[in-house]
């Protein structure tokens, strides 16, 4: 690190959505979520082989993935049950006899097609009655499935296809919106696509897996119980940027879809709106990630600013203030250059950001 040069500016522009999102960086389109060379970086340039690595908001698990790839260990913690469940799967290198599942489960379909399921008034608004029954009788396959890695794979997979099969217009992210145009697609079919897709992804990853010890924890940045004090060699945060990705509007439909409680969802996203409760329970993340980072060991931020009604709320420079504070050293910050806007919603408002930093600190 001392005798190489290192650009300040990260510009991955260049990239491809396939190189993006190889392996299982796939799974489940996650918004807002790191790409996995700017993560690989942070572990090359700041870690060692067999070191300790914590994703506290470990959000689509791409820090999980990476670090398994590069021969390190791993704690990954997350408050969403969904990014439990999407973590575990795509670092579980692992692919189950789904061509017997899928062959079982359209033969059920099938002799179930006039089955009726109660519909509230949520289904009532996002599916079609046949589309919400084969729903239905997918989860009701899956869990039956006493094998838990098989029964998270097809959970995740059921997850995946929600918003595609939904009425909800692609266009849009936070606010889900009907598309009362949207053509009515299969169940069954969607789900074995994806199914298949997983597959192909899954199978790159057997190759490249070098059985690192991974840890997922559902569980709370803010309170790391489960962590000990000095233990972790490297910490990659990616917390929730202030009131710009409504993770649990976002999935409210997946969640429901596979039996996750909305409310109790929504208690787990610290991302608001009010700056001051914001950064109240950023500081508590903060003083965690220095009671569980080793000496002279790095913890790398990932952060964007943020804006209200046009006005810049500039989040990284409140997160150094308080680190500085704690007793962190900044040693670097590095800028993102962002490539996609951030869909319909924020770009109709000319709220677009198009960078985000990555602030390097060190625990004395």
């Amino acid at each position: 690190m001392k005798n190489n040069f290192i650009s300040s500016i990260w510009d991955f522009k260049q990239l491809t959505l396939d190189e993006t999102n190889y392996i299982t960086h796939d799974f489940l389109r996650w918004y807002g979520k790191l790409i996995p060379q700017l993560v690989s970086k942070l572990i090359k340039l700041y870690s060692e082989e067999g070191d300790l690595v914590l994703a506290n908001f470990a959000g689509s698990g791409t820090v999980l993935v990476e670090v398994n790839v590069l021969n390190r260990n791993t704690i990954g913690v997350d408050a969403l049950p969904l990014s439990i469940l999407l973590c575990k799967v795509k670092t579980t290198p692992y692919k189950p006899n789904t061509k017997k599942f899928l062959s079982k489960l359209k033969d059920y379909i099938l002799s179930n097609k006039k089955r009726k399921f109660p519909m509230d008034e949520v289904d009532i608004k996002w599916y079609d009655e046949k589309l919400f029954c084969d729903l239905m009788l997918i989860r009701e396959n899956i869990y039956k499935i006493s094998d838990e890695k098989d029964k998270n794979y097809y959970l995740l997979a059921l997850a995946s296809i929600t918003r595609k099969v939904s009425r909800t217009d692609s266009r849009c992210i936070n606010h889900i919106v009907v598309d009362k145009n949207k053509r009515v697609l299969d169940a069954y079919d969607e789900f074995s696509k994806q199914i298949d897709e997983m597959n192909i992804s899954m199978d790159d990853f057997i190759k490249v897996s070098n059985g690192s010890k991974i840890s997922i924890k559902r569980g709370d940045a803010r309170n790391l119980i489960e962590i000990k004090d000095n233990s972790v060699d490297l910490i990659i945060s990616h917390p929730p940027y202030l009131g710009c990705i409504n993770y649990s509007n976002i999935f409210k439909l997946a969640n429901k879809i596979i039996g996750y409680d909305y409310d109790e969802v929504k208690k787990g996203d610290i991302s608001t709106n009010s700056l001051s409760k914001y950064m109240e329970n950023m500081e508590k993340v903060f003083n965690e990630m220095f009671r569980v980072l080793k000496s002279k060991k790095y913890a790398g931020v990932v952060i964007g600013d943020n804006r209200v009604n046009g006005d810049l709320i500039p989040t990284f420079s409140y997160f150094i203030n308080y680190a500085l504070k704690k007793g962190f050293k900044l040693k670097d910050i590095f800028i993102w250059v962002m490539s996609q806007k951030a869909g319909m919603s924020i770009k109709r408002r000319g709220n677009h950001i198009d960078h985000n930093y990555i602030l390097i600190f060190q625990k004395p």
